[in-house]
């Protein structure tokens, strides 16, 4: 198995006239474009590996979060409840995706000039895309009415 980890060392931080009482163990390793990260820990008992993954598994939580600030736009959370959360953020998840599947199918089936999701969803929500656009969301709309109420006929 290749390792990615270049050093695991313990140490106290600070200067000569600000030192840690305490050692602290230090883990060098790689991500996954080749830069250095060096993660700072009192975990001990667990292997460097371990430590470099649970580090990349928090920095994968981390852009989660900044790809739901930047993308479905949830400005603020309206609940504090663990429920209230959920509902949102899969409210907005749900939304985010049809809005993708909606823009992606309609530029893919347009002879227009190719909009940007930003400016689709604003042009949109605005009351301002042009009308072939409108056409063609009525007929995936259309389209994908049809597949449902199939589905469900054949479902049952």
């Amino acid at each position: 198995m290749d390792s990615n980890i270049i050093d695991d060392f313990t140490c106290k931080l600070g200067t000569k006239q600000k030192r840690s009482t305490h050692r602290h163990r230090i883990v060098e390793f790689t991500d996954y474009e080749g830069k250095i990260i060096r993660v700072i820990t009192n975990l001990y008992t667990v292997t460097a590996e371990m430590i470099a993954g649970i580090y990349k598994a928090r920095w994968g939580v981390e852009l989660f979060f900044r790809w739901i600030k930047q993308n479905p736009n949830i400005p603020r959370l309206f609940g504090t409840t663990k429920n209230a959360v959920y509902n949102q953020l899969f409210s907005a998840l749900l939304t985010y995706v049809l809005l993708q599947h909606t823009h992606t199918w309609v530029n893919k089936n347009i002879r227009e000039k190719p909009l940007s999701l930003l400016s689709f969803t604003r042009k949109n929500f605005e009351g301002k895309l042009p009308v072939e656009w409108q056409v063609a969301i009525q007929h995936f709309c259309d389209r994908f009415l049809r597949v449902y109420s199939l589905n469900m006929d054949i479902n049952g």
